[in-house]
């Protein structure tokens, strides 16, 4: 947690709020078009948010791993039903705290406060940087970029997933990696 300058003590205090979760490989952690009162620390394991297209198709929009925290924004921000579904692409474990036990607790601690508000901005950044990515680079440069920024994703991760994460088909993206190893 050292990345987020949360002191030990602060996080102790964090953890001591939230509740543990084991999850199986599949497991739904926030269901799309439900309310979830709830923010997740990823302890270990890889999860993936993805919403349903107009033709029923699975669409990933980000991954999270090891130290990453996440939450559904609408749910969370403006009470309304999650978009994204989260779900454990691999078996993980999982911290969750309630909104409510969070936000007493960044109004008795400034670190605590600090430590969420740059989760926020994180995944603030992780959206821009994903549009930055998709607006300007071609199919080969995002699969570069996802493996230098998330080398784990892409070791651990379904070439469905990665491929809908990308934007292509899992033909493409299985020329793609031909092509690297071929380098």
């Amino acid at each position: 947690m050292n990345d987020y300058h949360v002191s030990e003590e602060d996080f102790e205090l964090l953890l001591s709020k939230s509740r543990r979760i084991e999850l199986e490989k599949g497991e739904i952690i926030i269901a799309a078009d439900k309310l979830s009162d709830e923010v997740f620390l990823v302890e270990s394991g890889l999860t993936r948010g993805y919403f349903g297209d107009t033709k029923g198709n699975e669409v990933t929009e980000c991954f999270g791993v090891s130290g990453d925290m996440f939450t559904a924004m609408f749910c969370y921000f403006k009470g309304e039903p999650a978009f994204l579904q989260y779900e454990a692409v691999t078996p993980m474990v999982l911290y969750a705290i309630r909104k409510d036990e969070l936000e007493r607790l960044c109004m008795q601690s400034l670190s605590i406060a600090n430590f969420f508000r740059i989760v926020c901005i994180e995944q603030l950044y992780c959206l821009e940087r994903k549009c930055k990515i998709f607006g300007k680079d071609d199919a080969l440069n995002r699969y570069i970029s996802l493996i230098k920024v998330r080398p784990q994703i892409v070791k651990e991760v379904p070439l469905k997933h990665i491929a809908s994460y990308l934007g292509i088909t899992q033909q493409s993206l299985s020329r793609l990696r031909a092509s690297i190893r071929n380098l």
